[in-house]
């Protein structure tokens, strides 16, 4: 690692370290396991018609060969360490006999880089480029897809084509070395670039081993500028710098790359290389005159620094941002490809440059606590969790933690019992209301009709009636309760006529509505679930109109529609009924957007719709 000036390790030493919890602690898992959930600093946009938000340009599919080995190996490897050289496909076979056991990826810089952004931040990505039809080019493809990755640009070329491999060598410390064997593999063809496929994109991401494929970084470049987007490139390695240092420069240098990332040693390598024995930022990496020179040639420059962060610059703008510790490295495969994923993230929900680089650093810090350039689930719930946290945990106190806790508590007690019909209404409602004498009749014919188990909020009036009607039916009933009801206290569950074991109980209002509606969901075309809305005030009303808020949004129902019944007994939802229309005709609501929305006026009513609805 190059050693900075004490100047630039003085400014450095000014911003506080950030301290985090390893992902392998049992103590930051906080159920990883279970289903995440994320909390993104801007709300989930992206829908199946919409372009891509970012297309990263992978001339060839890669497949990575991650192995851990002594130093002792690196002395009979020609190169230098920490650097890329390319071998034949005997070479690396060789290698990889030498090396025992490896681990197997999807790799490739831009397919890190997109991978993180589809998968880990819910960015709409896809990948441009070329891939063999063997068993690696599906491997890629499958893995890609698996992540979220848009691979409809991915051309398959060739009835005997080859993917791309790569053997990476990670040392003690982390470091990887990599050995990519590349000579046979397909590619993409610079006539195969074209504008058309870049309409609506942000953001084209490049990199400098296309320079390899002669012309593609210039069409590339030239389409992105026909399409109207911008253009982000990283450096890729400092024996890339050396070997296309005149073209690199000239395009950096044209006005047309908008953002710029290397890390040190392609910064150092940019400028004219200095000696590593030196203390001086200025005589030995030049990290500043390298990222002034990048500054002036791009609106945005970064230069990573390894476990000391990064450094940035848009126009007169300058930040630092320190590396997150408090782990142990495992490999620094795909640092600096997930540093690009969080930066860009940032970019694109528009936050201050200061965050961009925390951001990066953040997803650097997680995918090297693995091996191989993919971040795990664990590893993004973990990415997730220190988003917020120096933001936010002065005004939580505690309660992000247990709302996490009740609502994987609501997810458990849903898988244990399986999804089924959900019923809303009243806890005011007493047992000698006709309404309530109604309600546990409709459950006790439903759980019949479709045999399914029987969800509600598992408190007194209508939600009672529902449960105690499949109760008749003899079918499984369970319950999200509240510790208090509008109206009403609700009742301990030693008097409750839920089962203990078929009960969770929330203090926050929020997971109680989101495990509500996760326990009517459809999860294959097989499933057989509703929800009923029963006689019932406001949070009746609020829970209506959030199921079709999410339906309008296409959150809910989009592979398998789930029915939503009104039941109007003597005609009690008709002046919402009629708010509806008025909205309606007020043009505050599209005409269509309702339409899971069906009235039945009779318990009778509800079963024959079900019937048909079901083909039963």
């Amino acid at each position: 690692r190059s050693r900075l000036s004490k100047t630039f390790t003085a400014m450095l030493d000014d911003l506080v370290t950030p301290k985090v919890t390893p992902i392998k602690d049992p103590a930051s898992r906080g159920g990883a396991s279970a289903k995440r959930k994320r909390s993104l600093e801007a709300g989930d946009d992206a829908t199946a018609n919409l372009p891509p938000e970012v297309v990263a340009l992978q001339p060839l599919a890669v497949i990575d060969h991650s192995a851990k080995v002594a130093d002792a190996f690196f002395k009979s490897l020609d190169g230098e360490t920490g650097g890329s050289v390319r071998v034949g496909p005997d070479d690396l076979q060789r290698l990889l006999m030498r090396v025992g056991e490896f681990t197997t990826k999807a790799g490739g810089s831009a397919a890190n880089t997109a991978r993180g952004l589809a998968h880990g931040f819910d960015v709409r990505t896809a990948l441009l480029g070329a891939v063999g039809q063997d068993e690696w080019g599906k491997l890629f493809v499958s893995s890609m897809k698996r992540s979220g990755v848009d691979t409809s640009l991915l051309a398959v070329k060739g009835e005997k084509s080859y993917t791309g491999r790569c053997v990476c060598l990670v040392d003690k410390t982390g470091q990887r070395t990599m050995r990519p064997s590349l000579e046979d593999a397909i590619r993409l063809q610079p006539e195969e670039v074209l504008a058309e496929q870049l309409n609506g994109v942000q953001w084209v991401v490049v990199n400098g081993y296309s320079y390899y494929g002669p012309g593609l970084m210039e069409a590339t470049v030239a389409a992105a500028r026909r399409a109207g987007c911008k253009v982000a490139m990283h450096l890729a390695s400092f024996e890339i710098v050396r070997k296309f240092r005149e073209p690199m420069s000239k395009l950096l240098s044209s006005g047309e790359i908008h953002a710029v990332f290397a890390n040190e040693d392609e910064a150092r390598e940019l400028v004219g290389g200095g000696d590593a024995s030196s203390d001086s930022i200025e005589h030995d990496t030049k990290i500043e005159a390298a990222l002034g020179k990048l500054a002036e040639w791009c609106e945005i420059a970064v230069v990573t620094l390894g476990d000391k962060g990064c450094v940035a610059m848009r126009g007169t703008e300058r930040v630092e941002q320190k590396a997150f510790k408090g782990f142990a490295v495992e490999d620094t495969t795909g640092a600096g490809d997930l540093f690009s994923s969080g930066f860009m993230y940032g970019l694109l929900r528009n936050s201050s440059l200061q965050r961009c680089c925390e951001l990066g650093c953040l997803s650097g810090a997680a995918v090297v606590q693995s091996m191989g350039a993919e971040i795990s689930e664990e590893g993004w719930t973990w990415v997730h969790a220190h988003m917020h946290e120096g933001r936010a945990q002065a005004l939580v106190r505690g309660s992000a933690a247990a709302v996490q806790r009740e609502l994987l508590a609501c997810y458990e007690l849903i898988e244990s019992i399986g999804r089924g019909v959900v019923y809303y209404g009243s806890a005011r409602l007493k047992a000698d209301n006709p309404h309530f004498v109604r309600s546990r009749e409709l459950g006790k014919m439903v759980s019949q009709l479709l045999g399914t188990p029987t969800w509600t909020g598992g408190g007194p009036g209508m939600m009672e009636a529902a449960s105690l009607g499949a109760m008749d039916a003899g079918k499984p009933v369970a319950g999200i309760r509240i510790e208090r009801e509008a109206g009403t206290k609700v009742r301990s569950a030693a008097q409750s006529y839920l089962e203990p074991e078929k009960t969770a109980f929330c203090k926050f209002l929020s997971p109680r509505k989101v495990a509500l509606v996760d326990a009517g969901v459809r999860k294959s075309a097989d499933d057989r679930t509703a929800y009923v809305f029963l006689p019932g005030g406001l949070g009746t009303m609020d829970e209506l109109f959030e199921l079709f808020t999410l339906y309008q949004l296409h959150k809910l129902g989009t592979d398998h529609p789930v029915p939503v019944i009104i039941v109007n007994y003597e005609g009690f939802y008709d002046c919402l009924l009629k708010f509806v229309n008025t909205m309606q005709g007020h043009g505050t609501v599209g005409e269509g957007e309702y339409d899971q929305m069906v009235v039945k006026n009779t318990n009778e009513e509800v079963v024959e719709y079900l019937k048909e609805y079901y083909k039963l």
